[in-house]
């Protein structure tokens, strides 16, 4: 969560969770998200997302701003960079 953005009850913070755990739910019965995962402190999480590309990830991510922050990174399998060695 985005320790700048506050929530007037502790009920409207668990009520946005709730929310971002249907959605991501959602996103993972339609093959956009794989695999997400929490911090049993509560800190941050994960969320594995296997797109075509680039902003379909941006776009989901999008919809939680600014009550969250993200820190993304783009991973390659080993397939995938082998075939960006031989290139």
């Amino acid at each position: 969560m985005n320790p700048r953005e506050t929530f007037k009850t502790p009920e409207e913070r668990g009520k946005f969770i709730m929310m971002m755990i249907d959605e991501v739910k959602a996103e993972m019965q339609n093959g956009l998200i794989k695999d997400c995962g929490t911090f049993v402190d509560g800190s941050g999480g994960y969320l594995i997302y296997e797109v075509a590309n680039e902003a379909d990830a941006f776009f989901s991510l999008n919809k939680w701003s600014p009550q969250v922050e993200f820190d993304t990174r783009q991973v390659y399998t080993i397939q995938q960079l082998l075939e960006a060695r031989k290139g």
